[in-house]
């Protein structure tokens, strides 16, 4: 063997040996996404004149495509999801009963959807980034245009999303929950934390 060539089989040998390089950081996950019920989450509080309720579910299902934006800069995801409304637990049973037969009418609208898209800048995306969402959501039998912010973590197959916004029950046509002396009161607050997964 040349002694001159030595250095380049060294070389060679020390590349072969290596580890190989980590993907470069920046490239969130792309595809389609399964909203994960369970590890989901909405809580809502109501405010009313004698300090309020909150009620939750983990019963959310639907998915969530996420893709580059056209222009590059970013990304943008496609949102379907759906609340199972019976699900809505106040921890009262009597609070419970009227939610879904007087407020919800889960009985002809057993679901409240969310349908949109959501567009974020996320940087390199080591670290939890702003995204700003829009859509169409609907309760009972209303429809409107929302519009919220929320705080989204993206793993290696997974994405994390937090959300609190707030929801007018006027808009949507619910009467205001009452009994006895207690009159709740608009603005509903909603917080959301959904987990979105491979499938």
């Amino acid at each position: 063997m040349r002694y001159g060539a030595l250095p380049t089989i060294i070389v060679i040998a020390g590349l072969l040996a290596a580890p190989t390089a980590a993907a470069p950081q920046g490239l969130l996950p792309a595809g389609t996404f399964e909203i994960a019920p369970g590890d989901s989450s909405v809580t809502f509080a109501v405010a009313d004149n004698r300090g309020g309720f909150s009620g939750r579910t983990t019963r959310i299902t639907g998915r969530v495509t996420v893709a580059p934006a056209r222009d590059g800069a970013g990304y943008v995801g496609q949102i379907a999801a759906a609340i199972e409304a019976g699900s809505l637990t106040t921890q009262n049973g009597l609070r419970d009963a009227a939610t879904r037969t007087a407020y919800l009418r889960t009985d002809r609208f057993p679901a409240i959807t969310f349908a949109g898209t959501v567009s974020a800048q996320p940087g390199l995306g080591v670290a939890p980034f702003p995204a700003d969402v829009r859509g169409r959501l609907t309760i009972r039998d209303v429809t409107r245009d929302e519009r919220f912010s929320a705080t989204v973590t993206a793993l290696s197959h997974t994405y994390l999303a937090d959300v609190t916004t707030s929801v007018r029950m006027a808009d949507y046509q619910i009467p205001y929950p009452r009994a006895f002396i207690f009159v709740a009161r608009d603005p509903v607050t909603v917080t959301l934390h959904i987990v979105a997964r491979e499938p």
